[in-house]
């Protein structure tokens, strides 16, 4: 029979939020005379720098008086500092980033019973000149004598109740907060001559002065080092002051030793990046597959809805001809040799055609492409790291590929879906948002545009303990490589720019479509194709949002295992373009250089997936807005709806139990938050997941909210099922584009909430089964799945209330912000209700209407 279409939602009722009145835990610090003794070492440590000055890399002074960066670390939140700090001249705000919660020590929130809880922790990031800090330290000695402040600067009193520490911004944390130090140590220590690249994040200053200033410091003391300042680029929405630089590598190298930056002036300098490092790398070893037959060319449109921003293509491969736009305004296609257009003849493979082993249709679209990675190597070497260009700074280029899309040529003004396959390897998630994720989250809501962003690989080998046995029960071996990677969480976190928060980012299932069996000694580490890749990234993201959001198959990743050495059993990512794997196109030799294939493991093959994924669900959209075009009120709508229908098929399905079970071995408890971090909200559907059966019926609305709205949504439950024991799930899903603030620790805001209420939930009609409410509340998209087998009586109008809520939560909130709602409700096909039938009347929808064409 056809496929039944999702069926639309009535208006919303349309209501203020409710701010409601929960109990705000009250911090206790150690107490005024505790904070002097804790903290007056750190304030006459700053003093003496001060009051002594820094020395210069240069003879030449500085238009301003000198400043340093200081960083104040708050137990809790401070929301009036910034205004008070403002009433010190010389003493400017630069950031705030939010912290992760602590255990209590001598602060803690104590709860409405007095207990004491787990705390946040804010960090301000402020510059200050010699004048403004003896004003700040005059009022340090107020609050130590215990005496009052003039009106308007209560708030210093409060922060130096809740100052935790206090100390300057260093080189260390310019060099390793970025990665930069072991990048450099990495990579430079045979270049101690050569002139190298590399990006000079500065701080953001209001005043435009102040930002020629430190760009003009930056260019004198490169100079007088024997390098220069290439180039510089700033963008004020998402508060970046870059210069790309050059310098020979053994003044980085020595940086990198000392952590320390001893030929330039730095107090201007937020991070330094190394260049080269958001790259596609190489597979060790080479091998080609046979060819597999080329589809027809068919295509249904002739504009494109996505845009893969990646490397060259082979654009006569038999796979690819005829589907790809490619737009090469730099014409590196003259300079690109073929054998080395690998990632990205690759990544075009997988949105246009899926893994060719699998049977999935290839799409009747053509996908645009711009070159963005460039191969780092001669053009004699095979299968050559691909890279972005180390004479161009990332935020420009990417910035720039986007911004053509929409505005000026306007090369794709239809692109709905961008896809970024690659990661930056030497920068993981921390308490910053990179700049590039900032660029893609400010771009995304701009252009109103989704980024499917790759989670990032972690290609570090895995320790496993000593007794470790590969011939094992293959649960067993499993069991083993969880622990492991469970163990080195905290050293594999997304990669930027996959804390993007209104990006979805997509990490690697352990799956593919090969069926290909472990040769020559290798392990296969993982049974279940649910569970993430074990080079894959563990969240979470900022603030302790969902990171990676979904899964899609990244290929099953095989390891070998080395000898027992020292106690410890080490086991090695092999990599290698052999199968198993996502089978794609890749450049070839001789008769076949047009028509080969190869595979490939990691994320940003699955990234790549979704991207087929979507576009297949944009189609499904079409076919909606073509039944039910009164139900979008506006066209673009479309992007927020298939971001919602993106993880709307997700789930955690057999992955949970092995990573519970794991957990458990390592005594840290398995519960659903811990398994998000893993698995995120599961592995994604490569087929529709908003198509319905008879016993499965899919509601969505559209629109757009503003701060302090609440929409409300009726979904009326099937009359059949009060009084059925049948199991019945409800899988909900929430998605929208956020403006942001680049200076907020809250960074994202507009703060949304999708709460499912009424009759229906508070009888235990269905109870949460897989849903991490914290974590999936901090970012952009909310997912969860409930489940309940018991009859509960109803009425025959009987609906579950879906409440879309929307706050400011980083600073005001000016604008309306696009969202969409997904909600499924599914029984056994076995129970015989017909679920979509007794809904599809309640909405009175007609039964013409509510079948189009096929999906």
């Amino acid at each position: 029979m056809p496929e039944l279409p999702a069926l639309p939602l009535g208006p919303p009722l349309l209501r203020p939020r409710d701010t409601g009145s929960a109990h705000r835990p009250t911090l206790r610090g150690p107490g005024r005379d505790r904070q002097a003794e804790r903290l007056d070492d750190s304030f006459d440590r700053l003093t003496s720098a001060f009051r002594g000055g820094r020395v210069a890399a240069t003879d030449e002074p500085a238009a301003h008086e000198s400043e340093l960066v200081l960083v104040l670390e708050v137990a809790g939140d401070l929301s009036e500092f910034v205004n008070a700090m403002r009433k010190i001249s010389g003493l400017e705000f630069l950031a705030e980033e939010l912290e992760d919660q602590v255990s209590p020590d001598e602060f803690a929130a104590i709860d409405s019973h007095g207990r004491p809880r787990r705390y946040t922790r804010d960090v301000f990031l402020v510059a200050s000149d010699a004048t403004a800090w003896e004003r700040m330290l005059s009022l340090w000695s107020r609050f130590k004598r215990g005496e009052s402040f003039d009106r308007g600067y209560a708030p210093f009193r409060q922060l130096f109740e809740r100052l935790k520490a206090l100390r300057r911004w260093d080189d260390r944390d310019r060099l390793e907060l970025s990665g930069a130090a072991e990048a450099w140590e990495r990579e430079l220590a045979n270049a101690p001559d050569d002139l190298v690249n590399f990006e000079v994040e500065l701080w953001w200053r209001e005043s435009s002065e102040r930002r020629a200033d430190a760009l003009a410091t930056l260019r004198t003391d490169l100079e007088a080092a024997g390098g220069e300042l290439v180039a510089e680029y700033s963008l004020a929405e998402i508060a970046y002051s870059g210069a790309l630089a050059r310098a020979r590598g053994a003044l980085l190298l020595d940086a990198a030793h000392r952590r320390e930056v001893r030929w330039l002036r730095t107090e201007g300098i937020r991070l330094f990046h190394p260049m080269g490092q958001i790259a596609a790398p190489a597979a060790d070893e080479v091998v080609q597959a046979s060819p597999v037959p080329a589809p027809a060319l068919v295509l249904a449109r002739t504009s494109s809805r996505l845009a893969l921003l990646d490397g060259l293509p082979v654009e006569g491969h038999e796979l690819l001809a005829g589907r790809l736009l490619i737009d090469d305004p730099d014409s590196w296609a003259a300079t690109t040799p073929v054998n080395t257009r690998v990632h990205g003849s690759a990544m075009a493979s997988l949105v246009i055609h899926g893994d060719l082993s699998d049977s999935h249709v290839a799409l009747t679209e053509p996908i645009y492409l711009r070159p963005l990675l460039q191969p780092n190597a001669p053009s004699w070497v095979t299968n050559a790291p691909e890279e972005l260009p180390r004479s161009s700074l990332p935020i420009h280029l990417i910035h720039s590929a986007v911004a053509r899309l929409f505005e000026g040529e306007r090369v794709a003004p239809e692109t709905r879906v961008v896809v970024v396959a690659i990661a930056d390897s030497s920068q993981p998630c921390n308490r910053f948002v990179s700049p590039l994720a900032r660029l893609l989250d400010w771009l995304s809501f701009r252009y109103n545009v989704l980024f499917l962003v790759a989670g990032g690989n972690h290609l570090q080998d895995i320790e496993l303990q000593a007794d470790f046995d590969e011939h094992a029960d293959p649960r067993l071996i499993e069991s083993a490589f969880l622990q492991s990677v469970l163990r080195t969480a905290g050293f594999r976190r997304p990669l930027s720019p996959a804390e993007a928060v209104n990006a979805i980012t997509v990490g690697a299932s352990h799956n593919d479509a090969s069926g290909a069996v472990p040769q020559d000694g290798l392990i296969d580490p993982l049974v279940s194709p649910q569970l993430a890749s074990v080079l894959g990234p563990i969240g979470p993201g900022l603030r302790r949002s969902m990171k990676p959001e979904l899964l899609f198959p990244g290929g099953r990743q095989l390891v070998r295992l080395r000898p027992l050495e020292k106690g410890q059993r080490i086991a090695s990512l092999v990599r290698t373009s052999r199968p198993p794997g996502l089978r794609v196109a890749r450049p070839g030799i001789g008769a076949t250089a047009l028509r080969a294939t190869s595979h490939v493991c990691g994320t940003s093959g699955a990234a790549a997936l979704a991207g087929h994924a979507i576009v297949e669900l944009l189609g499904a959209i079409d076919e909606l807005k073509s039944a039910f075009g009164d139900r979008f009120p506006e066209d673009r709508l479309d992007v927020v709806l298939a971001k919602a229908a993106l993880a709307h098929g997700c789930s955690w399905g057999s992955g949970r139990q092995a990573v519970e079970a794991a957990m458990n071995v390592l005594g840290i408890g398995g519960s659903r938050d811990r398994v998000a971090r893993m698995l995120g909200y599961g592995l994604g559907r490569l087929d529709g997941s908003i198509e319905c059966e008879p016993e499965k019926v899919t509601v969505f609305a559209v629109g757009r909210i503003g701060d302090g709205q609440l929409h409300s949504y009726s979904f009326p439950l099937p009359r059949s099922l009060a009084s059925s024991i049948a199991p019945r799930r409800v899988t909900l899903t929430l998605a929208w584009l956020s403006p942001i603030n680049p200076f907020h620790r809250g960074y994202r805001r507009a703060a949304l909430k999708l709460e499912p209420a009424g009759e229906a939930i508070a009888s235990k009609f269905v109870a949460g089964v897989e849903t991490t409410e914290p974590a999936s509340r901090r970012g952009t998209l909310e997912h969860e799945i409930l489940e309940g087998q018991r009859a509960v009586p109803y009425a025959p109008d009987t609906a579950i209330e879906l409440a879309v809520s929307c706050r400011a939560d980083a600073g005001a909130l000016e604008d309306d912000v696009p969202y969409a709602v997904l909600a499924t409700l599914e029984v056994p096909s076995s129970f015989g209700i017909q679920v979509y039938e007794e809904v599809r009347e309640q909405l009175r929808i007609p039964l013409r209407t509510a079948v189009p064409a096929q999906l």
